[in-house]
């Protein structure tokens, strides 16, 4: 089939709603991500931050900050806003299908009446319903919402720059530690002694929130994020990340160059240079080994190598 539509409020775009776009992208050719305004919903992000949100989360390379929607996203994902109703934006692009999630029976009666309003506004109006995998049961917006920078959650079930979003954190030092996720997705295929992803997002999560809790970290940062050049960092390991994900390895120089651009990030500019490694030793050993690997998540002192080619 050609296309179908998404559309949801998406505040924020949590791992439920990515599980029902693969889905859909199983079926369809092209998917129309619709963040849409939900009147019965007051949201805590702005529709742009959450379609700007929904593309990096899919491709954390791209400055999709400095561009305005539509988005498209690696030839079959287009990300766009609407403030009307969604069949008119069907309408609008010659779309005859949707696609919903459902978690239980209270969305099945939900979208049982949206769907005979949707048919009545246009009867060629399909719609598609996806059914939650049952580990993402929990995994709504408003558990996202509630759990966000809380210390003791290891599982928030949403991008690091929507957690920047919702607590006014740093939108950059979000981005950067989906980068970092994005560049690992092999990491546990190509080092036999590590375990899974979910591993490092949970040691990621434990010192994402740490750093967003502290005031002194956050203000540091945002004296240095400007000269850290993250936009032409990120869209410059495209290539490497993109072969290195084509063969499944881990392109881990783009790793450890990431992880000094956070110690330099974190560290007060008048500090020397040696100010920078200590940090970047202190943020390696607080992540520490994951599950059964033999090496913390990154080894600090491969990645001193890339301190001197910041400026």
């Amino acid at each position: 089939m050609s296309s179908a539509i998404y559309a949801g409020s998406f505040d924020p775009w949590s791992i439920g709603h990515e599980a029902v776009l693969r889905s859909a992208l199983e079926i369809f050719k092209e998917v129309h991500v619709l963040v849409a305004l939900n009147p019965s919903k007051l949201g805590t992000i702005d529709s742009l931050t959450r379609a700007r949100i929904i593309a990096s989360a899919m491709d954390p390379c791209t400055q999709w900050w400095a561009k305005e929607p539509p988005y498209y996203v690696n030839d079959s994902i287009v990300v766009a806003t609407t403030l009307g109703l969604v069949v008119d934006y069907a309408s609008t692009h010659g779309i005859h299908h949707l696609v919903r999630g459902l978690r239980s029976t209270t969305d099945f009666e939900a979208e049982f009446n949206l769907y005979f309003s949707n048919k009545t506004i246009d009867p060629r109006i399909q719609t598609w319903a996806v059914l939650c995998p049952p580990e993402l049961l929990h995994c709504s917006s408003t558990y996202v919402r509630s759990v966000v920078g809380n210390p003791a959650a290891k599982k928030v079930g949403t991008s690091f720059v929507a957690q920047a979003a919702i607590l006014g954190a740093p939108l950059e030092l979000g981005r950067l530690f989906d980068f970092i996720v994005h560049a690992s997705r092999f990491r546990f295929e190509a080092l036999a002694q590590d375990l899974e992803l979910t591993h490092l997002k949970m040691a990621l999560q434990g010192l994402f929130t740490t750093l967003i809790r502290s005031e002194e970290k956050v203000r540091i940062w945002n004296q240095n994020q400007r000269a850290l050049g993250l936009d032409e960092f990120m869209s410059g390991q495209r290539p490497m990340i993109e072969r290195a994900h084509h063969n499944h390895e881990y392109p881990s120089d783009a790793v450890h160059a990431a992880w000094a651009k956070l110690a330099y990030g974190l560290t007060i500019k008048s500090k020397s240079l040696q100010s920078v490694m200590q940090t970047l030793h202190l943020l390696s050993s607080f992540t520490g080994p994951i599950g059964r690997a033999k090496n913390s998540v990154f080894e600090s002192d491969i990645a001193e190598q890339f301190i001197d080619g910041i400026n």
